[in-house]
């Protein structure tokens, strides 16, 4: 069932970060469990997931709230939707899922009943407006109800420090020009807020016992190969965003890097690695007060 058909197209900057949102997926999902684990979504249990990617998070909490439960999956790109109930028929649980097309800068989804959890990853910092979009999420819940946010974490780290090509420090380099990009695109458009830590935005939308917890991701060298492809997609895809930002020697140093022709491939390396930690903050609504008689 799709409540919204609005098929508006996905503006710039917004989406997926990859080619192959499902492979990267695959290879995070253990720490995605991790993170989310804070919702506590049981059996006959309603909870969203907010920009739900290619699905994974969406199918684990469809598994965890069962038969008698629902997830509502939330995206403003109905090819992600489309991708999301794939996922969810493959695994066998799309009668739990309800998709809705909504976008976040529109308000909070009009989701037809509260929620007792609400998970949202690397979503809510597309929005102009931090603070808002989390009043918005947080008043889904129910009285007890948790939101779960996974923003931010570590740089991830891929290559050593001398790459052998180019400049040693290549890889420290473009987290700086993918750190400038993102900065012009996020304060170039109308009704941009400054931004806060998140716990201090979830604090003031007045959620209890608000903290953060990290999930480790580490993959030592050699690399498999599921894990290979999605290093290569990744570096490929940070380094199209921060292209206007590098050198012109890290320019160069990257197009060899990152070309299956060229000796240097880093498809043809084993000393790739797979390094990072991601982080999820969580607060909870407060529970209404028992009358006193």
């Amino acid at each position: 069932m799709t409540i919204t058909e609005d098929r508006r197209a996905v503006p710039p900057g917004v989406g997926t970060s990859t080619k192959n949102p499902a492979a990267a997926e695959a290879v995070f999902h253990e720490a995605t469990l991790r993170l989310l684990a804070p919702l506590r979504a049981m059996e006959g249990g309603v909870v969203a997931d907010v920009g739900p990617g290619a699905g994974s998070a969406t199918v684990a909490l469809a598994r965890l709230v069962g038969d008698r439960g629902r997830v509502y999956a939330v995206d403003l790109d109905p090819a992600m939707l489309d991708a999301t109930m794939a996922a969810a028929r493959r695994a066998g649980v799309a009668d739990q899922v309800r998709p809705i097309q909504h976008d976040l800068e529109d308000g909070p989804p009009p989701l037809p009943e509260p929620v007792d959890g609400v998970w949202s990853s690397a979503c809510v910092h597309h929005t102009r407006d931090w603070d808002a979009a989390v009043r918005g999420l947080a008043g889904l819940l129910r009285p007890g109800g948790v939101l779960c946010l996974a923003e931010g974490g570590l740089p991830t780290r891929c290559l050593p420090w001398d790459a052998g090509v180019g400049r040693p420090g290549l890889e420290v380099r473009l987290d700086e020009a993918h750190n400038r990009w993102f900065t012009e695109w996020f304060a170039a458009r109308p009704g941009a807020r400054r931004t806060r830590h998140w716990g201090e935005i979830m604090a003031d939308a007045g959620l209890v016992d608000v903290t953060s917890h990290n999930a480790l991701v580490d993959v030592p060298a050699p690399v498999p190969d599921d894990v290979r492809a999605v290093v290569l997609d990744e570096l490929a895809a940070r380094v199209g965003r921060a292209t206007g930002f590098l050198d012109a020697d890290d320019a160069a140093a990257w197009a060899r890097l990152l070309d299956p022709a060229d000796p240097a491939w880093l498809g043809r390396r084993t000393d790739l690695v797979l390094l990072t930690a991601r982080t999820a903050h969580w607060g909870r609504s407060p529970a209404r007060m028992t009358p006193q008689g």
